[in-house]
């Protein structure tokens, strides 16, 4: 039914599975599972839909799901569109020694004057027989700008690294850092020439902290891109 399109029905209703941007990834940490992100599309229109974000853990050797999370809405698309899912099986060692991982979620448009792409991450971990997300929203890599159709333009860039902390904060978890790196540059005509012109790298960083049952972030580093 996957596979095929199908629409079928869940607690929330009638969907389609996009088996297109759908993914899977056997889990290093943990190779008996694999991980699996499937968007559940629920409506769909000319320039705008709805869809839902699934993500599952399936136990290899019994073909048996073990755990189930769907995020309402998560990936709805309106001018701005899901380009891409990946997982992310990076060592995110949030609590003790347990690993969460996580799904990265890549959106764009699609004009050539005023461009844009952003990639979020949101972590998750299996906590007995379900999975929660403790970390949603975050930006970690995002590009716009403008330009016109000559030659005059300005475009900006930022990309970001996740480091787990050995602070122990609220509940166990680990207190996170995001290094920030922001580029930018400038198109200009000069002498009959369209030069380009790069301006200094800005850096910056952020703690994040746990607490509410998730991690908060900071107002600079939530996107909302609906």
């Amino acid at each position: 039914g996957h596979a095929a399109s199908q629409v079928l029905e869940d607690e929330r209703g009638r969907y389609r599975v996009d088996a297109e941007q759908s993914i899977c990834k056997v889990w290093p940490a943990r190779p008996e599972l694999t991980l699996i992100a499937m968007p559940l599309v629920r409506a769909e229109h000319d320039s705008h839909g709805e869809a839902d974000l699934e993500v599952l853990l399936l136990d290899n050797a019994r073909q048996a799901f073990v755990a189930r999370l769907v995020e309402p809405n998560l990936l709805d698309w309106d001018a701005i569109y899901v380009d891409r899912l990946v997982l992310d099986t990076a060592p995110y060692r949030l609590r003790r020694d347990d690993l969460a991982f996580g799904v990265r979620i890549s959106r764009r448009n699609w004009s050539r004057m005023n461009p844009f792409t952003e990639t979020e991450l949101a972590l998750y971990e299996l906590k007995g027989q379900g999975l929660r997300s403790v970390m949603g929203g975050l930006v970690v890599e995002s590009f716009g700008g403008e330009r016109d159709d000559d030659c005059t333009a300005s475009f900006g860039e930022a990309k970001g690294v996740l480091i787990v902390t050995d602070k122990v904060g609220q509940d166990g978890y680990r207190d996170l850092i995001f290094k920030r790196t922001h580029t930018g540059r400038s198109m200009v005509v000069a002498d009959d020439e369209c030069q380009t012109i790069e301006a200094d790298a800005h850096r910056d960083q952020f703690r994040i902290e746990y607490g509410e049952e998730r991690y908060l972030l900071p107002i600079e580093l939530v996107s909302d891109p609906h």
